[in-house]
């Protein structure tokens, strides 16, 4: 008989949790003197959107997994690697390095030096015929910087690598694999902490890329309503980019891609073997600043394409995916607090009725991190879940400040920096 997997017992074990752990937070709120139907009141909103979105994660996505099938090299065609560098000394040899070492042969590594005023330039001329070195001076956006290096690109696949990242010695095999099948027309790696044991905060990044990025991403791929192919690991066919004239001058410009690609209905999709590791911020100072960088630019790439909320021509990712990130990525800020709130105000005893809403999201993030364990290739990738209660009353809410924060700083004043 063959021995159960780590994976395997941890998804049986999810699967005889999800009743028993639900139960108990109905009976404690029976035991305070909270009806079933007060208590529906009550987590309405977070039975509705947020414990109904981990069952899928911690039931469906498991078992989905199991018989998802990966594909095997059938051709290999050319790959293009595209590195955008500015000032990335400590880092573009890590990264070029990494693309050499990939097995697979058909490759092209173009560097784009974007006005570099430290040794970034000088250390990626040391590689000498192995990569396409261009330089250009600074732009204001990265765009500028990867359609520059398109132009150079041979290939028939272009995949984009920034030079903070590393990526997997069979990264471009697994590329090749996926992209046998015609109908895809872009692909997300996924993404890995490098720096995941430098403190709390790296930590909970750690967590984060794995919960967050990969099984949402597992998700949204069998959904068919990924939304963003991220800059970091991001692969695409050339004649595709180009057919939509490469990249928009905007910061978010992988989102953008990605929500044109949509458009033209292609089959967008997450390729779970295809690992990358990146550097994150060690400090709160320099997470906050990207964070609000992602998320300005995330508003306002949804405003710049909001004919694709609602429409039939444009599919899943324009009738769920888009109306899915605007509802919980930005309404929820406003809706569940509000909600809680509420009730919270109005209730006879206010403690106790939050205490069972904050029993039923430990819930959530505890069957959550052990539905990753059930999934992820390695277990060690969630090495740091016993950390989800860090992340459920710290990490999350200050995330969800800054978020709150970004959305509506772009919405009075839009920015325009890389």
């Amino acid at each position: 008989m063959q021995r159960l997997r780590l994976q395997d017992i941890v998804l049986l074990l999810n699967i005889a949790l999800t009743p028993v752990l639900f139960m108990l937070v109905v009976t404690f709120s029976s035991i305070i003197g909270l009806t079933i139907e007060g208590f529906i009141i009550l987590c309405l909103i977070s039975l509705l959107f947020d414990y109904s979105r981990m069952l899928t994660k911690a039931l469906v996505l498991p078992i989905v997994e199991r018989f998802r099938k990966i594909p095997a090299i059938r051709e290999s065609p050319q790959i293009s690697v595209i590195i955008p560098a500015h000032n990335e000394e400590k880092t573009i040899a890590a990264c070029i390095e990494s693309v050499l070492e990939n097995r697979y042969p058909w490759k092209q590594i173009i560097v784009v030096d974007d006005g570099s005023t430290d040794n970034t330039c000088k250390i990626a001329s040391s590689y000498g015929n192995k990569i396409t070195l261009l330089r250009r001076s600074k732009s204001s956006m990265k765009a500028y910087a990867l359609n520059y290096g398109l132009q150079a690109a041979s290939g028939d696949i272009v995949v984009t690598v920034d030079a903070d990242t590393i990526i997997a010695w069979d990264f471009l095999s697994v590329v090749a694999a996926y992209f046998n099948d015609s109908r895809i027309i872009a692909a997300s790696g996924n993404l890995r902490v490098s720096n995941n044991g430098s403190n709390l905060l790296t930590k909970l990044q750690s967590l984060e890329y794995v919960i967050a990025f990969d099984i949402g991403r597992r998700l949204q791929s069998f959904f068919n309503t990924l939304l963003i192919i991220p800059g970091a690991v991001g692969v695409m066919r050339k004649s595709v980019l180009e057919s939509l004239g490469g990249y928009d001058p905007f910061i978010g410009e992988d989102f953008d891609l990605t929500l044109k690609m949509h458009k033209v209905k292609g089959k967008i999709i997450f390729m779970p073997e295809a690992y990358a590791w990146t550097e994150v911020p060690e400090n709160w100072r320099s997470w906050v600043r990207q964070r609000v960088r992602w998320h300005r630019s995330q508003i306002r790439m949804l405003i710049r394409h909001r004919n694709l909320f609602f429409k039939r021509r444009f599919g899943p990712p324009g009738l769920i995916g888009a109306p899915d990130m605007l509802t919980m990525d930005v309404l929820m800020l406003i809706i569940r607090p509000a909600w809680l709130s509420y009730f919270l105000l109005t209730s006879s005893n206010p403690v106790l009725s939050w205490l069972i809403v904050i029993a039923l999201y430990a819930i959530m993030e505890l069957q959550t991190s052990l539905s990753a364990i059930s999934i992820v290739e390695y277990p060690q990738d969630m090495k740091y879940w016993y950390l989800f209660p860090v992340t459920l009353f710290l990490y999350r809410p200050i995330y969800s400040l800054v978020r709150f924060y970004s959305y509506v700083s772009e919405l009075i004043k839009p920015s325009k920096e890389w």
